[in-house]
């Protein structure tokens, strides 16, 4: 009895670090895609002035 517990408990442990660690994952790509997106709109707009200067 206490083996079968004890195994449920480190799969429930397993399977929320598991789940733990895709939210981290999928947080970490959406803020490098954000980070990306506003140096990209940054560089236009240096861009943009630079020709506009010209």
């Amino acid at each position: 009895m206490f083996v079968i517990v004890a195994v449920v408990v480190i799969g429930v442990f397993f399977v929320t670090g598991a789940l733990l660690g895709v939210s981290v994952a999928q947080n970490q790509a959406s803020d490098r895609a954000r980070r990306t997106a506003r140096d990209r709109h940054i560089s236009a707009i240096r861009t943009d002035a630079l020709i506009t200067q010209a």
